[in-house]
């Protein structure tokens, strides 16, 4: 008789233990679906992605009305300010006769925003919210992408309303095109035939749907501080394009037939539902970005991590190669490596090379440029890096949190074993540094032409 850990037991071991070289290319892409699917649930039951949403639950209770003030004084300038509550009927129309309501009052709270009657203090804490709701998605997406820097709060909310202006704009633009298509008489004819019609009716079904997929997909290629795959991002917009039109009839179908719920929270009903929804509408956002995350690093997926981790000593090994990549395109006046791009020239997952990169930068070994994505250069001369700050910088970014060694008990012998250990490593590292790792490269180059321009194209 199984029991529930023997049966999960098996699924692990199902999923995970399966070596994917062999199999068949479909067989391999149901297995990498399949563990995709168990990191992101795994996350998920861990409570990471959970927080994150509840978090934006409620900043996005007190940014919402500013938000659409604002979105509606820009859509107004450009005669479109109906599409505002067109886009906020849509988003709350799983909640039926609770979302028209809700609808209609957040509209009268945005006509009633007066910047006159607010003055100085009143407009910047609106402000604020708006800003501290896309620095609060940028900081959830960058954490699932394992991106320690973020942009500045200036280029956030520049790009986040840009995006939010012109893919609107963009998307009406396409509607009025396909309208104009349809009243053209030679098109027009053509729509008049049985099988084209029924293909229009059954396809304009599709478009919404469709919308929703690209705009996922659109926020998981830009948003994150690092360069996300286009495959990435679509599979990421997909699953959670399908999954929100799911959620929106399971939710709906729930309301409908949920007059018990009213009767216990009566007046409170619609806030509550309200806030489900936004809820289950920031863990599909969230799980799509974890999705494309996973999607794009597969091949360092692990069946007890989120990605596979280095040890310490691969560590160590890939800090100093990839400060000593950044040394030389600074050295040489290429283009700067990019954590991404030192992640695909290593080979190691992007995980790993985050907390790299975060252990150089703590150290003040390296430093971002600016621009997006972000850019490393280094902050010291090559002949005033040495490796043994390198490896410093890496343990201590990995013992962070770690016992004092005071505590711990010291047995003489074993004490004088490890100081020799120290001095040999000390004697072997301390005279080297990364202009003499690259005087040693220039002296017997390793790297043939070939690798050095498919090198210059990771970049």
């Amino acid at each position: 008789m199984f029991n529930s850990a023997s049966l999960l037991e098996r699924a692990h071991a199902l999923v995970w233990d399966q070596p994917l070289a062999d199999l068949p290319i479909w067989q391999r892409g149901l297995y990498v679906a399949a563990r995709i699917g168990w990191a992101v649930i795994r996350d998920l039951l861990s409570g990471a992605l959970s927080l994150r949403a509840m978090s934006l639950v409620y900043t996005t209770l007190l940014a919402m009305v500013p938000a659409l003030a604002i979105a509606f004084a820009i859509f107004r300038a450009f005669g479109f300010d109906s599409y505002v509550e067109a886009v906020l009927t849509d988003f709350l129309s799983p909640l039926g006769d609770e979302g028209t309501q809700i609808t209609l009052q957040m509209m009268e709270f945005v006509n009633r925003v007066n910047v006159n009657i607010l003055g100085t203090v009143g407009f910047a804490f609106l402000l604020y919210t708006v800003v501290s709701l896309i620095n609060k998605v940028e900081a959830a997406f960058n954490s699932i992408w394992r991106v320690e820097a973020s942009r500045s709060l200036a280029r956030q909310f520049t790009e986040i309303v840009s995006m939010s202006v012109l893919g609107p704009l963009l998307v009406l633009t396409v509607f009025g095109i396909m309208a104009g298509a349809l009243s053209n008489s030679a098109i027009g004819g053509l729509a008049d035939n049985w099988l084209i019609s029924y293909i229009i009716e059954q396809s304009s079904r599709l478009v919404p749907y469709a919308i929703v997929i690209a705009a996922f997909t659109f926020i998981y290629r830009m948003i994150p501080n690092t360069r996300v795959q286009m495959d990435a991002a679509l599979v990421g917009g997909l699953v959670a394009g399908v999954t929100w039109g799911a959620a929106g009839w399971t939710f709906a179908t729930f309301v409908v037939k949920s007059a018990q719920y009213v009767a216990i929270y009566s007046a409170f009903a619609s806030l509550v539902f309200f806030m489900i929804w936004l809820y289950a509408a920031w863990i599909i956002l969230l799980g799509g970005c974890s999705i494309a995350f996973y999607y794009q690093n597969r091949a360092y997926l692990s069946p007890y991590a989120g990605v596979s981790l280095l040890t310490l000593r691969q560590c160590d090994r890939m800090a100093v190669q990839a400060l000593l990549l950044v040394h030389d395109a600074f050295e040489r006046g290429q283009t700067p490596w990019t954590e991404e791009a030192l992640a695909r020239r290593l080979h190691v997952p992007m995980e790993a090379m985050a907390e790299i990169s975060g252990a150089l930068c703590e150290a003040g070994l390296l430093t971002f440029a600016a621009g997006t994505p972000s850019k490393f250069v280094p902050t010291r001369p090559a002949d005033k890096t040495c490796v043994a700050d390198v490896l410093a910088a890496v343990r201590k970014k990995r013992f962070s949190r770690s016992v004092t060694d005071d505590t711990l008990a010291h047995e003489p012998r074993v004490e004088a074993l490890f100081e020799k250990m120290d001095e040999q490593q000390a004697r072997l590292v301390d005279p080297v540094t990364i202009a003499s790792l690259m005087a040693a490269d220039e002296a017997a180059p390793e790297v043939d032409a070939g690798a050095k321009s498919s090198a210059t194209l990771i970049r």
